[in-house]
């Protein structure tokens, strides 16, 4: 089938004044062909070839994992390899783009959940670059962040290492810091925390036990669990203090009930501590 652009290429030729043999001899195209173009009062569509994709057979499949969890094109590859799919990422990441756009948004939406004072806190480590020290070394920098769910109340330290020992110093001194502790915390899924899905880190979850917390950790790929502290960890990025001359974000005596940030859902900020130092 003709293309529109050559279809009207050969009306516009007609309309010059052009017989059809010089118009097949300028188009290329048969005399015939060009004979039933000026006979056609419109153009016929041009009908495609219906190809099958390689994809066709796992469509219903990513359409109904996209729309209920909406996984990236990666995981839904993942998914479907093991379903005997041969094909590229890039198949898959056009049929996703596809599909119902509000659809994908309304399985991404949060319902905001909100914890008693003293119940949950949540914690995080945020990478925050390097830093020349004295020796002239580069060493990374990390920024420790708890954040008491209720309260917002906020404690940042700044470390080199991520390691289990410092992990705990920071709870001990995010502990000081807040003057209590609260029934659970909630982390990542960092091997500090989980050696793996099935088995907590027994060093660290002896800590939590002294101290009568209980650990949570949120869904693989589903970070935004615990927004508070992602959004405050961020914020550390962002905004990095001189490393040579800050380790932790020091207050003066007093100053606690300021650092319980006003919000949306509890204006008047309240102890947020379950065990009281």
């Amino acid at each position: 089938m003709l293309k529109l652009e050559a279809w009207m290429d050969i009306k516009d030729l007609h309309r010059q004044g052009h017989s059809i043999r010089t118009i097949a001899e300028l188009t290329g195209l048969a005399r015939n062909t060009v004979r039933r173009v000026l006979r056609e009062q419109v153009p016929h569509p041009v009908r495609q070839r219906g190809r099958r994709s390689r994809l066709d057979s796992f469509k219903p499949y990513l359409e109904r994992r996209s729309t209920e969890c909406a996984l990236s094109a990666v995981r839904l590859l993942e998914e479907i390899r093991g379903m005997g799919y041969t094909g590229g990422i890039d198949v898959v990441r056009r049929f996703i783009h596809s599909l119902d756009p509000h659809a994908r948004a309304r399985a991404k939406m949060i319902v905001r959940f909100e914890t008693p004072p003293g119940e949950q806190a949540q914690a995080d480590w945020a990478s925050c670059g390097h830093e020349l020290d004295e020796s002239g070394r580069h060493r990374a920098v990390y920024a420790f962040v708890m954040v008491l769910s209720y309260s917002r109340m906020l404690y940042v330290e700044f470390t080199h290492s991520m390691c289990l020992p410092e992990l705990i110093r920071c709870h001990q001194r995010a502990f000081e810091f807040f003057g209590g502790w609260p029934r659970t915390i909630l982390y990542d899924n960092m091997k500090q925390v989980r050696l793996s899905q099935s088995e907590w880190n027994p060093l660290f979850l002896d800590f939590l036990s002294h101290h009568g917390i209980t650990p949570r950790t949120h869904r693989v790929r589903r970070p935004r669990t615990k927004g508070k502290v992602e959004r405050d960890g961020a914020l550390s990025q962002r905004q990095p203090p001189e490393w040579a001359h800050v380790r932790r974000y020091e207050r003066p005596a007093g100053a606690r009930a300021a650092l319980a940030r006003p919000h949306g859902q509890h204006p008047r900020p309240r102890d947020d501590r379950t065990q009281t130092l």
